[in-house]
């Protein structure tokens, strides 16, 4: 008997029950928002666009921002 088939026939007679993970579902997000990009604060600032994001049981809109990269 392999290996392969002596692991299947203990997993299946030890008694083991491997419960599912629960599944989420949220609602889609809503469109995103227009924003209005103001001018860069300097050549090594870049755009981030703002999003949706989940808080407790809905989505709060997170304006976009300057980041400034290295």
């Amino acid at each position: 008997m392999t290996l392969l088939a002596t692991g299947l026939l203990i997993y299946m007679f030890s008694g083991c029950v491997v419960s599912p993970r629960p599944v989420v579902v949220r609602p889609a997000p809503p469109a995103p928002r227009v924003e209005v990009i103001p001018r860069k604060p300097s050549p090594r600032h870049v755009w981030v666009p703002g999003e949706y994001r989940w808080r407790k049981n809905h989505y709060v809109w997170v304006p976009g921002h300057y980041r400034r990269v290295r």
